[in-house]
């Protein structure tokens, strides 16, 4: 690997390298991958890959979390009208130096939750894809955060969030699926099975279908991973029905 950049983020530092066996870059945050990408700012991972599929519908999406930006990049290249919020202003000028993210989007430094608490916008689609060392989501996406979150969408407006799952009995995608759901969305989970530590996808949207599965399941064919969709397993919100359901 080649050292391009080594910057101190609001979060710790961040070193930005180049793989000599393909051209990637990849975007570390304390030792973190938060993001892998081509020389043209195309994910490697396949978690982005699924979120710009279910995206896909949307026109106006508002992106929680930036990092490389890839998938703001992606978005962006298939024609979307974006706002991007992140806490940490350095990541968006690595995402537009290093993974291609475009100058000209509107890009907010802000922590997600204030920013959705202050927003009076609002969007058919909401792409969340925060995290980093030490990052709580159980914590972070409180069911007031995730009201507010909900709060900002249109009419037939979807929320897709990338989430990050301990192991196979990890509650956390269900449990935040149901909290950004509310009364009002059904919830799908695309998710990894047997792998520790690894991403998953929640996706909330207003019909009983998931609606992009043909295009879904060929992202998830060409991964070569065990990526699988299935319904959320939790309707419950409030602390003593979380509190039943350990």
């Amino acid at each position: 690997m080649k050292l391009l950049g080594r910057y101190q983020g609001r979060n710790g530092w961040i070193d930005i390298v180049e793989c000599s066996w393909d051209g990637t870059r990849v975007y570390f945050e304390e030792g973190v991958r938060q993001s892998q990408a081509t020389p043209d700012g195309e994910s490697v991972f396949t978690y982005v890959k699924l979120m710009d599929e279910l995206l896909l519908r949307s026109r106006h999406i508002l992106v929680l979390g930036c990092g490389g930006g890839t998938l703001a990049t992606r978005l962006s290249r298939l024609g979307k009208r974006l706002t991007i919020v992140d806490n940490n202003p350095i990541s968006f000028i690595l995402a537009q130096r290093y993974f291609e993210l475009p100058d000209e989007l509107p890009c907010i430094v802000s922590d997600f939750r204030k920013f959705v608490f202050d927003d009076r916008a609002y969007y058919d689609g909401i792409a969340i894809d925060v995290g980093g060392p030490g990052f709580r989501f159980m914590e972070e996406f409180d069911t007031e955060t995730c009201d507010a979150i909900r709060s900002r969408l249109a009419p037939g407006g979807r929320i897709v969030m990338n989430v990050t799952v301990a192991n196979d009995i990890d509650p956390t995608p269900d449990r935040i699926a149901a909290r950004l759901a509310g009364e009002e969305l059904q919830t799908w989970i695309v998710d990894e099975q047997g792998i520790e530590d690894r991403n998953a996808v929640i996706a909330c949207i207003p019909g009983k279908t998931l609606g992009s599965r043909p295009a879904l399941d060929r992202v998830m064919r060409q991964s070569h991973e065990r990526w699988a969709i299935r319904r959320g397993r939790s309707r419950s919100r409030g602390p003593l029905s979380e509190a039943q359901s350990r």
